[in-house]
């Protein structure tokens, strides 16, 4: 059998894994539907909050332009959307800066950690 990582997939390993045994229950089959639907509800609050988080950038920008020209009008609708794509993209730029570990940095901890194996050798 194969092993699909992807939610759907390991919902229907173990269904065929249960369905494959001599006398299949019905237990373990519901247990797999019921861990798959929470799996699925916790990926939908979590894209709800990053909408969330998203919406009140975009307002944060437009009340920033409000209380900086006044009302918004076909004249300030550029000063607007410079304001909301900033606000957006610095929203962008904290998370890659949050997923990448650059190359840099892991030389950087190689040299330290090799350079305080030597020291700690010599002294020991």
């Amino acid at each position: 059998m194969k092993r699909i990582v992807t939610r759907k997939g390991k919902l229907e390993n173990k269904v065929r894994e249960e369905l494959n045994k001599e006398f299949p229950k019905v237990g373990p089959i519901l247990d797999a539907v019921d861990s798959f639907h929470k799996d699925n509800l916790a990926t939908i609050e979590k894209l709800k909050k990053k909408k969330q988080i998203e919406a009140k950038r975009i307002n944060g920008a437009l009340k920033q332009c409000i209380n900086s020209h006044g009302p918004i009008t076909k004249l300030l609708i550029g000063s607007a959307s410079k304001r909301i794509y900033g606000a957006l993209l610095s929203n962008h730029n904290e998370e890659e800066k949050k997923k990448k570990v650059s190359v840099k940095s892991m030389l950087i901890g190689a040299a330290i950690i090799t350079v305080l194996y030597i020291i700690i050798n010599l002294i020991f």
